[in-house]
């Protein structure tokens, strides 16, 4: 994924855990995003912390201080997350394929009638989006 800086980062399960933390609340303390976390057992607080103090060092997120408390938020948008995540899962697992992530899917007992046809109709949409670029 990349950050602001143009830096590829890839994110830990937990790190995309605290990501979609601070994506849904906008911006969270330590104490907020421990509570939303809801693992089991909870995290230490002082886990919660390390976590992001290492994901601001990367460039993932960013603080503001007011009254000695600090509001962490993202810096990365979900969007790129989320195509960082299928592109490595495309690249790792599919060889670079992403008609063999597809035909996985499409095997699996993971997609419905109405899933089907969502499919269908979002490749329709991107051959008209590409036609009109080409």
């Amino acid at each position: 994924m990349q950050s602001k800086r143009g830096v590829t980062v890839k994110l830990s399960g937990r790190q995309l855990a605290v990501m979609r933390v601070l994506w849904q609340q906008r911006e969270a303390t330590v104490a907020e995003v421990q509570q939303a976390l809801e693992t089991d057992p909870p995290l230490a607080y002082s886990t919660v912390a390390t976590v992001l103090s290492r994901m601001e060092r990367k460039g993932l997120i960013t603080h503001r201080v007011e009254d000695r408390q600090y509001y962490y938020r993202a810096v990365v948008s979900e969007v790129g997350a989320n195509q960082s995540v299928v592109g490595d899962l495309v690249d790792r697992v599919f060889g670079g394929s992403p008609a063999e992530l597809v035909n996985q899917l499409l095997a699996s007992d993971q997609v419905d009638a109405d899933e089907l046809e969502r499919i269908k109709q979002l490749v329709n949409e991107h051959a008209k989006r590409t036609k009109r670029k080409s």
